[in-house]
């Protein structure tokens, strides 16, 4: 009796955002149909190999290492899931750039779902893969920067008219320019850094991401910030804002 020739699918997804609980669902749909025993986890660290039959036990014997380096940072994570028999393996490769996943095997009902629950899994929204690591941006991402776009070309616009205006205008019209200026201006300028400021956090939450000490956090941009980048944009907006005001007030004066 002939051997079945063996199958191998390789899959590459980019930008996927890993934490613990991602990590402990992908691995839940990688492992299905095999033993305790027949699954190793490993993580390489300063020209060592660490090994662990769970993701648990692997983070527990980083985390007790005595190596350099924080220990809740992680550049690499390797799961192996080898069917003795020979039907399906299952090996994947995730660093924060990159999830490569190979299934290999004997059995193509076993070797083609594994390959396709995992794919599935990685490009569902809620993980963000992509197939190329040029994959179009996120489209809210690029409407954020059109936004932003238009409405700093919208004020340079309303600034050019009220230079080039007439003069000459009635007093009340121009009073009333005069007097709303200031605060539309203020307004246009804070929307424009508003719409940028989004398109950046955007940017940043699209990135991906390795951690398996962490649960990452879930819901809009805002949300999935951290704190500290929380602070950071609060910050910029706060010291815009002043600067802007700044402006304003001093070209206010200038033109009395």
């Amino acid at each position: 009796m002939s051997t079945p020739p063996s199958i191998n699918l390789s899959t590459h997804l980019y930008r996927c955002r890993l934490g613990r609980r991602e990590l402990d669902a992908l691995f839940t749909v990688a492992g299905q149909g095999f033993q305790p025993g027949e699954i190793e986890f490993s993580h390489e660290r300063h020209s060592r190999t660490f090994t662990a039959p769970t993701l648990t036990d692997l983070v527990a014997t980083v985390s007790a290492a005595p190596v350099p380096g924080d220990p809740d940072t992680w550049d690499n994570l390797t799961f192996t899931a080898t069917d003795p028999a020979g039907r399906r393996t299952v090996t994947m490769l995730l660093s924060p750039k990159k999830v490569t996943t190979t299934v290999t095997g004997s059995d193509a009902t076993l070797v083609y779902g594994a390959d396709a629950q995992i794919r599935l899994f990685l490009l569902d929204d809620a993980i963000g893969g992509r197939t190329s690591p040029k994959a179009k941006p996120p489209r809210s991402l690029t409407w954020s920067l059109i936004i932003g776009v238009v409405l700093i070309f919208v004020l340079s616009g309303v600034l050019s008219v009220a230079v080039d205006a007439d003069l000459e205008m009635k007093a009340s019209i121009k009073s009333t320019i005069e007097a709303w200026a200031p605060f539309i201006s203020y307004g246009y300028i804070l929307l424009s850094l508003l719409a940028v400021l989004h398109a950046v956090a955007l940017r940043r939450v699209t990135r991906g991401v390795l951690t398996p000490t962490r649960t990452l956090p879930t819901g809009g941009v805002w949300s999935r910030l951290s704190t500290m980048e929380k602070f950071t944009v609060v910050g910029v907006l706060v010291t815009a804002a002043a600067a802007v005001g700044t402006l304003i007030s001093a070209g206010a004066d200038l033109y009395k």
